[in-house]
């Protein structure tokens, strides 16, 4: 029986810009005790830390891990919601990761239904409790830091580089002034809303 665990988690769900990332992070908890450095969660460690820790994972494949990003694109996120876009990306990077026998373990409450035939579980916090799910989520994270970036470089007026596409204040303030750009989730709010007031 393998004493591999698989974790699972998603960064961009509540973004109003751009693609979200899946990242599925597979090895066995001993691997952790070996790393110069704690794995926690994403959100709880300074992004220079995150991005110390991508840099070792994404750099030093020989080890006893692995990992498999999948990115739930705009446009997939527009038609399918962006509900069932994530659920399909960590199908995709579980199924393109795990063996039948690891122990799969996704953040949150929804199981896809692609993994049921696998041994496949949701848990709540999660990137909290799971050192496989903590590393996935600083990989999904800094990940998407980077699509991020590149986006603000096209279009400097909302400050991805800071907020990510989330609705902070500057960026709503920003999409009031000058309106939305082609990189925002059209059926999220507000910008749906936004698009109908203009189309009226």
């Amino acid at each position: 029986m393998s004493d591999h665990i698989v974790g699972i988690d998603e960064v961009g769900r509540g973004s109003l810009v751009g693609s979200a990332v899946v990242c599925a992070f597979r090895s066995d908890d001993k691997f952790f005790q070996s790393l110069p450095f704690e794995v926690i969660d994403s959100k709880k460690i300074s992004q220079k830390k995150r991005e110390m820790i991508y840099d070792f994972f994404t750099s030093n494949k020989s080890l006893n891990f692995s990992y498999k990003i999948v990115i739930a694109k705009k446009k997939e996120i527009e038609q399918k919601n962006i509900h069932k876009a994530i659920l399909d990306s960590m199908a995709k990077a579980a199924v393109g990761i795990s063996k039948m026998s690891d122990r799969i373990i996704i953040d949150g409450k929804f199981l896809p239904e692609e993994l049921i035939r696998f041994k496949a579980e949701t848990l709540v916090k999660a990137d909290i409790k799971i050192k496989q799910v903590s590393a996935a989520s600083i990989i999904a994270k800094v990940y998407r830091d980077k699509i991020l970036k590149k986006l603000h470089l096209k279009e400097a007026f909302y400050g991805w580089n800071k907020n990510a596409g989330y609705g902070t204040k500057n960026h709503l303030d920003a999409i009031t002034s000058i309106g939305i750009s082609k990189f925002h989730r059209k059926t999220y709010q507000p910008i749906s809303k936004l698009i109908t007031k203009l189309s009226t």
